[in-house]
This record gives structure tokens, sequence and C-alpha cells, in this order.
């Protein structure tokens, strides 16, 4: 599901604060009626986002000798450590200057919709959609930081006509009534596959579910608790391994519970279930798909390069699909 956000109250002032820019200034935004800055800056513009345009301007009218270090090509590592946990506001703060809305107004793109899976069956309920959002909030240098739209969902929807729309995904949904599907989907991964197994519910597939879920603690984590052990416990969803990687002494991760049923997934896999991925692309699918990988390799008593093979003919038959953000 699309959500198309606006910037927190908080957020445009603080923007308006540091670029010193005039709230009332007219703003012609194309194909938008001309309105004030301050309502460019919550509605239309994308004011927190760091980009190498706006990271060069910055450099070029305050004449930082350490930015433009930072901007070298051979800094790129450097440059991402120095930008983590930056937003917009920062680097303008961190390198004050002042510039007119005309050397602006070419800079700030345009507030993006957010794209969330849908966490929801229509067979269940056809007038509702709903969704599994982790609400981002950080200090940076003791000022508060959010997500644009996780805080506008959290903090400003209330009584707020919100633009969504539906964005289609062909290749990820449930599989076909009998066969048998394997998900994992850590933290807000879950959503799409709580989607999945309230559609293949009320629709009485056959086939059997799989689900790899985790977090940090589960006590604060397991989200979607009772709903998914009542599952479990009913058998509708077959098989359920948990990894809460705070909870002991040693981490342990969905990955690490596929290869400890190793043996197990392989004979699911043998007989024809599908393989889901939905969550973080960074680190999680990455090593979600090694595991796969080692799984097939070992299990499936293959040389790497027949396990690498085996693996990309799920993908190319749609078998393996990744939702990854």
């Amino acid at each position: 599901l699309g959500v198309m956000p606006t910037n927190g109250p908080e957020a445009v002032d603080e923007w308006l604060q540091v670029t010193a820019l005039d709230p009332e200034t007219a703003v012609e935004l194309g194909d938008r009626p001309t309105v004030p800055l301050r309502e460019a800056a919550t509605r239309h513009l994308d004011i927190t986002r760091v980009t190498p345009e706006l990271l060069r301007f910055v450099q070029k009218q305050s004449g930082s000798a350490e930015l433009a270090k930072l901007l070298r090509p051979g800094n790129k590592i450097e440059l991402q450590q120095w930008l983590y946990g930056r937003q917009a506001m920062d680097v303008i703060a961190e390198y004050p200057f002042k510039a007119p809305w005309d050397e602006w107004k070419d800079l700030l793109g345009r507030l993006r919709p957010r794209l969330y899976s849908i966490s929801s069956s229509p067979k269940t309920n056809p007038r509702e959609v709903q969704l599994t959002v982790s609400v981002v909030r950080y200090e940076f240098e003791g000022r508060s930081r959010a997500g644009v739209c996780s805080s506008f969902l959290a903090d400003h929807s209330k009584g707020v006509d919100i633009p969504i729309f539906v964005q289609r995904n062909e290749h990820f949904r449930p599989p076909a009534p009998e066969t048998d599907m394997i998900m994992v989907g850590p933290g807000t991964g879950i959503a799409p596959f709580r989607g999945f197994l309230h559609d293949r519910r009320e629709a009485g597939h056959t086939g059997r579910n799989w689900l790899f879920f985790g977090g940090q603690r589960s006590e604060a984590d397991y989200l979607y608790r009772d709903e998914i052990e009542s599952m479990h416990a009913d058998g509708f969803l077959t098989e359920l391994g948990l990894a809460f990687s705070r909870d002991q002494r040693q981490k342990i991760y969905v990955q690490d519970r596929m290869r400890e049923h190793g043996a197990q997934v392989w004979k699911w896999l043998q007989n024809g279930a599908h393989f889901y991925v939905c969550g973080d692309a960074g680190r999680m699918a990455k090593d979600v798909d090694a595991a796969l990988r080692e799984v097939v390799q070992a299990h499936g008593r293959l040389d790497r390069d027949a396990a690498a093979a085996y693996v990309e003919q799920m993908a190319a038959d749609k078998r393996y699909v990744r939702d990854v953000y």
C-alpha cells in the first residue's frame, strides 16, 4: 500500500529555522497552485533527506573544507559514517549559510509516498487494509529525529484524509492452494505473511505453512503473538521457528533457525514449497540467502555451484521471492 505522508510541524519549523527562509514565500510547484513555503515544506517537499546535491550545495555555500574532504570520491565510507543518523537539517545547521529561495527551489525533491506491505487479507475484511509499521524515532546529538511516514501515521494521521494507493506485486503472493510455503519475515517483515496466512485460511488452502519470525526481545518484539501461536496450536501454521536475538547470551537469528532445521527445510523444498523473504535488504535478506544456499548444499548433497544453480532456478520459477527494503 502506498501512503502519502506530510512532514511533521516540528521538522518543518526546524527546517525553516536552519535555512532562514521566509515561510510566507510564494512557491510554485509545477502542476500545483502557488502556496506559501511552509505549506509546500509540509505537504510537497522532501526536506529531511540528505542527497548528494544537497551536500554539494551546502559545501559550496558554506565553503567548508571538512565537507569538501568528505565529498571526495575516495572517502565514501567516511561520508556514510558521518551521514549516519543525520537529516538535512543537521547538515545545514552544522555548516550554516543563507541562500535565497531561488537557489533552493531546484534542489529539493518532491515528498514521495512510502510503500508498506499489506498485513491483512481482503477475504477477511474487504473494507479494511491493515499495515504493520515500526515508528522510527531516535536522538541525534540531543535533537529528536523521526521517520517521515511512520511518525506521520503515529502522530499526525488521526482525523486526516490520507492519500493511498495499491501497488501491485505480481509475484509476491501466496502459492497455489495445495502448495507448501516457507516464510522468513523478522520484525515488520511479518506483515505480508500475516496477510498470506489470513488469505489461505479463508480460502481453505491445504498447503502447509512454515514461518520463521523474530526480533530482538520476545517481550517487546513478538508482533501478533496471540494470533501466531493460535495458528500454530491449531495446526494451520504447521511449523514455527522463532529467533529473538537478545533473549539469551548467544545471539540467534532467523537464518540460524533455518540451518538448525535444514534437513526439514530441504524436504519441503523438494516437495515444491515456495520460499518467501520480507524485511531488511541490507543484512537479513543477504544472510537468509546465504543460509538457504548452505541448506540446499548440505542437505541436497550438492557442490557449491550446483546449490547456487538450484536456488537460482527456484527464483526463475518464482518459488523464491523476496520483498526487501
